[in-house]
C-alpha cells in the first residue's frame, strides 16, 4: 500500500517535472528567439552602413539590390540555418574614380557567425578601427587580393585564430611587408596562404612563415622577386602537408632541391617561369605519387628526361614541359602509362630527337586527353590519323613541325569535340579536305597556314557555323574566296587569307558578317578599289591590305568603322591626297600608307586621334577562352617599324602606335600639329619631297621610338630640344639638306653617321666634320642666314622700291632738265617717232578702204 502511494506520487511529481522542464525550455526559446531579431536587425543595419560606405563619396553600388528586410537574400550575402550572416562576397563592388575606400571595421565586428570574407579588388587602402577584426572569432577565409594596403592593416589579422584561408595577392604593399608577414605566423591553423604578384623578395620571407605554419596545405607565391632555390624550397619542403605549391613566374635559379622528392602529398607543383637549371633527375618527381598538375615550363633545364618518369604517377592529369633545353624521349625504354592525362605540352622539347622525331606513342593510350600541343619539335613523316582522331581532343596543336602529306580524316568514326586546329607552318600539301566540317562540326578555331596546300578553298569551310578563327594564309590557294565565306558568316571573327593568289582582279564584296573584327588580305592579287562594301563590317578592328595592285583614292569613309584600329595600306598603287576624315578616328592605332603614290600635303588634323595623344590599349575580342594555361588566338599583325619589318603580337601589339607615309609623293611642310602626338611610337615620312624645318614640338613626343625623315629637302638644323625624347632608339634625317650642329646627348649618343649621311652642312659628332665657329655653325651657312635673314625683312622690301621709282624716274627727267642739247635730241627723236607711225597708221587705213 504504501509502495503504491509511493509510486502514485512519483508519477505526479514526475508529470509536474515534465510540465516544469516544458516551460523552461519555452522560456529559454523565447529569449533566445528574442534575441536573435534583435541580432538581425543589428546585422541588417551594419549591412547598410557597410553598402553606404562602400559608395562614399557618391557610388551607387548595390543601392537597388539591397533593399527589404530580408538580406539572406541581397546580393552577395548568404545565411546560416539560424538566419544570421554567414558569407559577405562582395568582390569589385567599389566602383572606379571614388578613390581609396577606408571601411570600419567595427561594421564587421557585428557579424559574429561570418565565416566567409569576400573584398578583393575594391580599392581597400586600410581599415578604420583595424583592432575590431578580431571580434570575428569564427572567420575561416578572409580574401582581400587586389588592394592597396598597408602593412598595418596586415598585422591585425594575427588574431584571427580561426582562419583558414587567406588571399592577399596584388596588395602591392609598401617597406612594412615584412613584419606584417611576420604577424602571420601566429595563424597555426591557416591552410591556404596566397601571396602572389606582391614583388616579395628572399628577405621580405620570415623563417618563421614556413616553420610555423604546419598546417598549411596551398602556398601560392607565383609573381613576385624570388631568386634563392636552396633557401626557399628548402623551407618550404618543411610544409609536409603541403598539396599546393606555385612558384610561377619568380627568378628562382639553381637546381631542383632534393628534398622535393619527399614531398608526397603535392597534388599541384607550378615552377614555370623561372630560372631554374641543371638535369631533372628521374627521383625528383617518381615519389610524388599523389601529384595530378607538374608545371616546369620555361626555365633553363637541359639533360635528356625520359617520360618513363612519369609512368607511375597514376593521378597525374596535367603535364607542361615545355621551352626548356631538354630533351624529352617518350619512347625509350619501353613504358606504359598509368596516367589518363588531360592536358600535355611539349613544345619545344627537342622531342624524340634519336627516336625518328616521331609523334608519343603513349597518347594512343590517353582516352581523356583534351589539350595536346607538341609545337616546334621537328617532327616527321605523316600527320597521325588515330591523333587527329581522338574523340576527346578540345585542343591539337602540331605547329612548327615537318609534317608532309595530307591531312588524314576519317568520315568512320565517332563525332569529334575538337574546338582548336593548328597544323600551320608544316611541310603539308595536296588540297585542303572538303570534309573537315563533318569530321569536326565544333571546330572554332583552323589555322593551316605557311604550308603547300593548293587548288581551291572549299565551300564546305563555310559551313563551319562555330568558326571563329580561319587562317589559310601563306599557300598556294587559287581561285575565288568561296561566298559563303564573306557573306552571311556570323560567327566568324578573324579571317587571314594573305600570302595566296587568288584569281580575282577586283577586291571581293563582304556583307553580313556581324563579328568580323581582322580582316587579313595581303598579297592575293586584288586589283581595283577598295570595295565600299566593308561599311558591312559593323565592327572592323583591323585592315590589313598591303602588296596588292589596288589603285584610286584612299577612301574617304574610313571613319564609319567606330572600331577599326589598324589600317595597313602600303604597297598599293593608290594616288590623291590622304582625305582628312581620317582625323575623325579616336581609336586609330596605326595608319601605314607607305609605298603608294599619294601626293599633297600631310593632314594638320592628325592630332584630333585620340589614341595617338593619349596611350590606350588595343584590346582584341574575346574570341574564345582556351584554359589550361595555353592560348592559341593570339591576334598577329605584320608592321614596319625601326626600319624593319616584323610580326607584332600579344601585349606589343596592344600598345602600338604607328604612322607610316613613307615612300610618297607628299610636299609642302611637316605639321608642328605632328608634336603633339605624344603616345605614337613611330613615325616614318622618309622618300617624300618634304620641305622646311623639322619642328621643334617633336620633342613633346614622349613615347616615341623610331623617327624617319630621311630622303626628302628638309633645311635647316635639327631641334636641340629632340634630346629629351627618351625612349628614341631609331633615328634618321640622312639625304636632306640639313645643317648646323648634331644634337648629341641622353639616347642620341648611340646614333652613328649613316643617320646624318647625305647632309653637307650638318657638323660634330658623329661626323668627322668639326664645327668651328663659337655658336658650333660653319662660317658660311652663318652667312647665307645672315642674307637670308636680310632678305626676308621687309624694310628691304620697301627699300628696293623707292630705289628702283627714284633711280627709273630720274634717269630719264634728270637729262631733260639740265641738258638743252639732250632736249633738241629727245624731242626730234619722238618727232620722228610720232611721223613715222602716222604714216604706217595711214597706209593700213588705205588698205582696209581699197579692201572693202
Amino acid at each position: 500500500m504504501e509502495f503504491t502511494k509511493f509510486v502514485q506520487k512519483w508519477q505526479l511529481y514526475s508529470a509536474h517535472r515534465a510540465v516544469l522542464s516544458c516551460i523552461f525550455w519555452l522560456i529559454l526559446w523565447h529569449l533566445f528567439t528574442s534575441s536573435n531579431g534583435a541580432t538581425k536587425e543589428e546585422e541588417r543595419v551594419a549591412l547598410l552602413q557597410l553598402r553606404d560606405s562602400l559608395n562614399r563619396p557618391n557610388g551607387s553600388a548595390l543601392v537597388n539590390e539591397w533593399v527589404g528586410n530580408d538580406y539572406c537574400d541581397w546580393d552577395g550575402i548568404r545565411c546560416d540555418r539560424n538566419l544570421l550572416v554567414h558569407n559577405i562576397v562582395l568582390p569589385s563592388i567599389r566602383q572606379l574614380g571614388l578613390g581609396i575606400w577606408y571601411p570600419n571595421a567595427t561594421l564587421l565586428s557585428h557579424f559574429e557567425n561570418l565565416e566567409y570574407l569576400y573584398l578583393s579588388d575594391n580599392n581597400i587602402g586600410s581599415w578604420i578601427m583595424p583592432e575590431a577584426l578580431c571580434r570575428m572569432s569564427n572567420l575561416k577565409v578572409l580574401a582581400l587580393s587586389s588592394n592597396p594596403l598597408n602593412g598595418d592593416i596586415i598585422s591585425q589579422i594575427r588574431c584571427l585564430q580561426s582562419l583558414e584561408e587567406l588571399y592577399l595577392s596584388s596588395i602591392y604593399p609598401n617597406h612594412a611587408f615584412e613584419p606584417a608577414l611576420s604577424a602571420l605566423c601566429e595563424l597555426k591553423n591557416l591552410q591556404v596562404l596566397d601571396l602572389s604578384n606582391n614583388s616579395i623578395n628572399d628577405e621580405n620571407i620570415p623563417a618563421c612563415l614556413l616553420r610555423n605554419l604546419s598546417s598549411l596545405e596551398a602556398l601560392y607565391l607565383s609573381q613576385n622577386h624570388l631568386t634563392n632555390s636552396p633557401r626557399i624550397l628548402a623551407g618550404i619542403c618543411r610544409l609536409q602537408k603541403l598539396k599546393a605549391l606555385s612558384l610561377y613566374r619568380n627568378l628562382i635559379q639553381g637546381g631542383i632541391h632534393p628534398c622535393l622528392s619527399k614531398m608526397t602529398s603535392l597534388v599541384y607543383l607550378d615552377l614555370s617561369f623561372n630560372l631554374f637549371l641543371g638535369n631533372l633527375p628521374s627521383f625528383t618527381f617518381s615519389n610524388l605519387t599523389s601529384l595530378e598538375t607538374l608545371y616546369i615550363s620555361d626555365n633553363k633545364f637541359d639533360g635528356t628526361l625520359s617520360f618513363a618518369t612519369f609512368a607511375n604517377l597514376s593521378n597525374l592529369q596535367q603535364i607542361d614541359l615545355s621551352n626548356n633545353d631538354l630533351m624529352v624521349n617518350t619512347e625509350s625504354p619501353s613504358w606504359f602509362p598509368s596516367f589518363q592525362l588531360m592536358f600535355l605540352n611539349l613544345r619545344n622539347c627537342h622531342l624524340n630527337n634519336d627516336q625518328g622525331r616521331v609523334v608519343p606513342s603513349f597518347i594512343s593510350h590517353q582516352t581523356s586527353i583534351e589539350v595536346v600541343s607538341l609545337e616546334y619539335n621537328a617532327l616527321q613523316g605523316v600527320l597521325p590519323s588515330w591523333l587527329l582522331n581522338n574523340t576527346t581532343l578540345f585542343l591539337l596543336s602540331l605547329r612548327g613541325n615537318s609534317f608532309s602529306g595530307g591531312i588524314p580524316l576519317s568520315s568512320g568514326f565517332a563525332t569529334s569535340w575538337l574546338q582548336v586546329l593548328d597544323i600551320s607552318d608544316n611541310r603539308l600539301s595536296g588540297q585542303l579536305s572538303s570534309t573537315i566540317g563533318n569530321s569536326f562540326p565544333e571546330l572554332r578555331y583552323l589555322n593551316t597556314s605557311s604550308n603547300a596546300f593548293k587548288g581551291e578553298i572549299p565551300s564546305s569551310y563555310g559551313n563551319l557555323t562555330n568558326l571563329i578563327v580561319l587562317d589559310l594564309s601563306n599557300n598556294f590557294l587559287q581561285v575565288k574566296i568561296p561566298i559563303n565565306l564573306r557573306q552571311n558568316h556570323s560567327s566568324l571573327a578573324h579571317l587571314i587569307l594573305s600570302g595566296n593568289n587568288f584569281h580575282e582582279e577586283t577586291m571581293p564584296s563582304f556583307s553580313n558578317m556581324s563579328n568580323l573584327a581582322y580582316l587579313h588580305l595581303q598579297n592575293v592579287g586584288f586589283g581595283g578599289s577598295i570595295t565600299r562594301s566593308l561599311v558591312n563590317l559593323p565592327i572592323l578592328k583591323v585592315l590589313d591590305i598591303n602588296r596588292n595592285n589596288l589603285s584610286g583614292f584612299i577612301p574617304d569613309w574610313f571613319h564609319a568603322f567606330p572600331n577599326l584600329a589598324i589600317i595597313l595600306l602600303s604597297r598599293n598603287k593608290f594616288h590623291g591626297t590622304i582625305p582628312k576624315s581620317l582625323c575623325q578616328m579616336q581609336k586609330l592605332h596605326v595608319l601605314d600608307l607607305s609605298a603608294n603614290s599619294l601626293s599633297g600635303v600631310i593632314p594638320s588634323c592628325f592630332n584630333n586621334i585620340t589614341s595617338w595623344n593619349k596611350e590606350s590599349e588595343l584590346l582584341p575580342p574575346s574570341l574564345m577562352s582556351i584554359l589550361f594555361r595555353y592560348t592559341i588566338d593570339r591576334l598577329k599583325v605584320p608592321l614596319t617599324t625601326k626600319g624593319n619589318s616584323r610580326v607584332y603580337e600579344g601585349t606589343p601589339l596592344s600598345f602600338m602606335t604607328d604612322l607610316d607615309l613613307s615612300t610618297n609623293q607628299l610636299t609642302g611642310y611637316i605639321p608642328p600639329q605632328l608634336g603633339e602626338l605624344s603616345a605614337l611610337h613611330s613615325l616614318n615620312l622618309s622618300f617624300n619631297i618634304l620641305t622646311g624645318h623639322i619642328p621643334k614640338s617633336f620633342s613633346i613626343m614622349e613615347k616615341l621610338e623610331s623617327l624617319d625623315l630621311s630622303h626628302n629637302n628638309l633645311v635647316g638644323s635639327i631641334p636641340p630640344e629632340i634630346v629629351q625624347l627618351h625612349f628614341i632608339s631609331t633615328f634618321n634625317v640622312s639625304f636632306n639638306n640639313l645643317s648646323g650642329s648634331i644634337p648629341f646627348q641622353n639616347n642620341f649618343r648611340t646614333f652613328d653617321e649613316s643617320s646624318y649621311r647625305g647632309n653637307k652642312g650638318l657638323c660634330g659628332l658623329p661626323l668627322h666634320t668639326a664645327c668651328t665657329s663659337p655658336n658650333n655653325k660653319p662660317p658660311q651657312q652663318d652667312e647665307e642666314e645672315e642674307r637670308a635673314g636680310i632678305a626676308e625683312s621687309d624694310f628691304f622690301f620697301f627699300s628696293c622700291i623707292a630705289v628702283s621709282y627714284v633711280v627709273g624716274f630720274w634717269a630719264v627727267i634728270l637729262p631733260l632738265v639740265v641738258s638743252k642739247n639732250w632736249r633738241r635730241k629727245h624731242y626730234a627723236a619722238l618727232d620722228r617717232c610720232i611721223y613715222i607711225c602716222c604714216n604706217k597708221f595711214s597706209g593700213f587705213l588705205t588698205r582696209i578702204k581699197d579692201f572693202c
